[in-house]
C-alpha cells in the first residue's frame, strides 16, 4: 500500500490516482528485471565475448634425417646362405665328375698294351678274342655251360668264356636274372654298368661272393646269342687288371 502525499489517503500500489483527492501518482520507474535462467536455456548465461582470432604461426618442418647404415664387413645371413649353396653345388659337381671319371676309367681302362707277339687268338665260330700267351689253359668244368673254356693268369685269377643261345628278349632281362640269383645265394652286388664292346652295348657286373672272392660278368647279347666273360679272383684288382681288360676289349663278333 502507498499513501497519497496530498491527503494521506492510503491506495494500492498500482493505483494511478488517489481515490480521495484525485492526486496523480507519479509513474514508477521500471527497472530492468533480472532474468532468471534455466539450465535448459540454449542461450549462454554470460555475455559472449567476441572471438579473437589468433594468427597461425607456421612451424617450419624439420626433415627427418635418414639413418645411414654404416658399412659392415660382416656378410648378411642371405649372403652366407647363397655362398654355402654355391660351395655345396661346386662340391657336388666335383664329386660327380670324380665318380664319372672312375666309372669310365674302370670300364674303358686298357692299361699298357700287350705286344701282338705276346698274344694268342681264340676263335669260336663268329666270336674271337686275343689273350696273353703266358695264360695257362685250366682244366675246369662249368656244369651249366659245357662248351666253356678256362684260362688262369699269373695271379691265379680264373677267366672263363662261353657263348650260348638264349631265349631272353634283352640284356636287361639277363642281368636282372643274374642279379636275382646272386642275391639269393648270399652274394652282394658291387657294380652294375653299361660299357661298349665291338660297337655294342654290353653289361659289366661285379659281385662279392659269400666266400669273400669276387666274380665279374661281362656280357654281350645280339640276335639271340649271349657271349660272356666270367672272371673270378680274390680281389677287385685281380678281376679288373689291365691284362684282363685288354682281353675283354679285344672281343670281336663277326
Amino acid at each position: 500500500m502507498k499513501k497519497c502525499p496530498e491527503c494521506g489517503n492510503p491506495s494500492y500500489d498500482g493505483a494511478p490516482v488517489c481515490g480521495n483527492c484525485g492526486y496523480k501518482f507519479p509513474k514508477p520507474k521500471v527497472g530492468a528485471k533480472k532474468r532468471e535462467r534455466s539450465i535448459f536455456d540454449s542461450e549462454p548465461i554470460f555475455e559472449q565475448r567476441p572471438k579473437v582470432e589468433v594468427p597461425k604461426v607456421e612451424v617450419p618442418k624439420v626433415e627427418k634425417k635418414q639413418k645411414v647404415k654404416k658399412p659392415s664387413n660382416e656378410p648378411s645371413v642371405i649372403d652366407i646362405i647363397k655362398e654355402k649353396k654355391l660351395i655345396i653345388g661346386i662340391i657336388l659337381l666335383i664329386t660327380l665328375i670324380v665318380i664319372c671319371g672312375i666309372v669310365l676309367t674302370s670300364s674303358n681302362k686298357t692299361g699298357t698294351p700287350i705286344q701282338s707277339s705276346d698274344l694268342a687268338q681264340y676263335n669260336a665260330g663268329d666270336f674271337s678274342f686275343k689273350y696273353p700267351k703266358n695264360w695257362e689253359k685250366a682244366n675246369l668244368n662249368d656244369t651249366e655251360h659245357e662248351t666253356a673254356i678256362f684260362f688262369k693268369n699269373g695271379n691265379n685269377t680264373i677267366i672263363e668264356h662261353y657263348n650260348i643261345s638264349s631265349s631272353a628278349t634283352s640284356l636287361k632281362d639277363i642281368n636282372q636274372q643274374r642279379i636275382s640269383n646272386a642275391i639269393s645265394t648270399g652274394d652282394a652286388v658291387e657294380l652294375v654298368e653299361t660299357v661298349t664292346l665291338d660297337g655294342r652295348n654290353c653289361s659289366n657286373i661285379i659281385l662279392e661272393n659269400s666266400d669273400g672272392n669276387y666274380t665279374r660278368y661281362v656280357s654281350m647279347f645280339t640276335e639271340g646269342k649271349l657271349y660272356v666273360f666270367k672272371v673270378t679272383g680274390d680281389s677287385l684288382n685281380s678281376i679288373t687288371s689291365d691284362s684282363i681288360n685288354s682281353v675283354i676289349n679285344s672281343a670281336d663278333i663277326a
